[in-house]
């Protein structure tokens, strides 16, 4: 099975570095820019997992997040990506329904290692 990867961040270089990583794994990968495209996207596409960038402009990955697991439940994996490491940052991600978080700036070379666990966990 091909696993649908959605990653959803304002930084190009970001989706370009993810998107070449992801899809060297096998992955199929489609990039958006900002949280109202993440949410077309997702509500035209079967995703498995949305990777979020938390500072995006209109809607941010936090509202994003808790609008795709509102929609979607458990059936997609969300994983948040963001430079905040705080405690608040981190609560706040996973009460919007986070199943994860990656920090910036992100290790390419684990990153499809990272989200090969949430992808087996597929209900």
């Amino acid at each position: 099975m091909t696993f649908n990867i959605l990653i959803a961040d304002d930084d190009p270089t970001v989706c370009l570095l993810a998107q070449a990583v992801l899809r060297r794994e096998g992955y199929a990968v489609n990039t958006v820019d900002n949280g109202a495209a993440a949410l077309s996207a997702c509500a035209s596409t079967s995703f498995q997992l949305a990777l979020l960038d938390v500072e995006m402009p209109g809607l941010d990955g936090y509202l994003v997040c808790a609008e795709l697991r509102r929609l979607y439940g458990q059936a997609l994996r969300i994983v948040l990506i963001t430079g905040h490491d705080d405690r608040e940052a981190i609560a706040t991600g996973f009460a919007a329904g986070a199943d994860d978080f990656i920090s910036k700036p992100i290790h390419w070379a684990t990153l499809g290692e990272r989200l090969r666990p949430l992808l087996s966990r597929q209900h």
